[in-house]
């Protein structure tokens, strides 16, 4: 059996004679990285000692690891019978401040073993003194600890590699999985969901939201790529904002960007994309039109009540605008696309233009007024104005 031998402050101690300290907290050994180190030890030895300090009572004789577990792992794995080390007699508590802090200061240390590493220095450091020693703030310790608070298995997870294929499961991802411990069941399958889809933190984010923000569409959420939960909380969105009071100054700027998304959205209609598409795709696509024509005939009916309400001699009239084509309702006054004044008489059914007159008043109304009137013409807002041409407008109907 080999025995101990001095080297300067140094010394070699047979790995036997060596004992792990329990409370270690430093509990994750990745196997290729032991191999890595223990494949160098084989060729130049242990370049650093590692730190013991001798055991008391039955265990006298015999040393326990103080730092440097890893290194005496990968000694043991390389086939070595010694190891050099540094051997302090330290008290319990000084033993576990130091294996804390050189575990703490080493980069590869996971975030929840750095947590409990934290948690075991609070036990005999007052917060201050803790933020002190590794020069961080209280508020860093105090994060850290709450990644305690998460399920044992979510805390797993970040300590685990990604498997092949996966994407990574970080602290940031951790953190946001806070906010539904209460649901440790969903938490684990969003953290699933983040490496099987490589989800970065803001994605899991807008995730946890719209689950904590509509509970009742939680199974939809969970399964559907983040894409898709964007465009079911933009829906969701507009019907809540629906059952909010409507604010008034936002009616100039929310009727500027219906005819926006109108004017786009018909440019879209070719129905030459039925050629192009699957059975299926155009079952998809008449569902989505088909709820559209729902919501705007809804919208339609509650406009013509508001019309009805404010304008007593509202008629649902529609006209062309001389100048553009667009077709308008005779109470829009003018054309929405080009300005141009609507109610002309030289387009009006009741327009004499032998006699340049209007043939209910009588009144004298000249070609060059008739064609090109302005704000101030009768024609304007003639409530007698007729048109000659039936616009062909689109009239929605409600699909049974």
């Amino acid at each position: 059996m080999a025995t101990a031998t001095q080297i300067g402050n140094t010394q070699v101690l047979p790995l036997d004679k060596i004992r792990t300290n329990e409370n270690q907290p430093r509990r994750t050994f990745y196997q290729d990285s032991l191999d890595e180190l223990a494949a160098s030890i084989k060729e130049r030895g242990v370049l650093q000692p590692i730190v013991v300090r001798p055991l008391t009572g039955r265990h006298e004789g015999l040393f326990e690891i103080v730092m440097g577990e890893r290194r005496f792992r990968a000694s043991k794995l390389a086939g070595m019978e010694t190891i050099p080390v540094l051997v302090k007699n330290l008290t319990d508590e000084e033993a576990a401040a130091d294996s804390l802090l050189e575990n703490l200061q080493r980069e590869d240390m996971n975030p929840i073993e750095r947590s409990r590493a934290m948690q075991a220095l609070l036990q005999f450091m007052s917060y201050d003194r803790v933020a002190k020693t590794l020069g961080v703030s209280e508020t860093t310790i105090r994060r850290g600890l709450e990644l305690l608070e998460l399920p044992l298995a979510i805390q797993q997870e970040l300590i685990a590699r990604p498997g092949a294929g996966e994407g990574a499961f970080v602290e940031g991802h951790a953190r946001v999985l806070l906010a539904m411990n209460d649901d440790a069941q969903s938490q684990m399958r969003l953290a699933q969901k983040v490496k099987q889809e490589k989800l970065n933190v803001a994605d899991l984010t807008k995730i946890v939201d719209a689950v904590r923000q509509f509970p009742q569409r939680k199974e939809a959420f969970l399964r559907v790529p983040v894409a898709v939960t964007e465009q079911i909380l933009k829906s969701l969105g507009a019907r809540e904002e629906r059952k909010r009071p409507y604010k008034a100054v936002t009616a100039d700027s929310h009727l500027k960007s219906l005819e926006k998304s109108a004017g786009g959205f018909g440019e879209m209609l070719d129905d030459r994309i039925g050629e192009f598409l699957s059975a299926e795709q155009m079952n998809q696509l008449l569902a989505t039109t088909a709820e559209l024509c729902r919501e705007l005939e809804s919208f339609n009916m509650k406009l013509r009540e508001s019309l009805a309400n404010k304008d007593f001699g509202f008629r649902e009239v529609y006209i062309h605008c001389p100048l553009c084509g667009r077709v308008e309702l005779i109470g829009s006054l003018r054309c929405s696309v080009c300005w141009t004044i609507l109610r002309r008489c030289y387009d009006c059914g009741n327009y004499d233009r032998a006699y340049e007159k209007c043939g209910i008043i009588g009144t004298k109304i000249f070609i060059a007024e008739a064609e090109n009137p302005k704000d101030y013409s009768k024609s304007y807002k003639c409530p007698m104005y007729k048109p000659k041409f039936e616009a062909q407008a689109v009239k929605l109907r409600m699909v049974g």
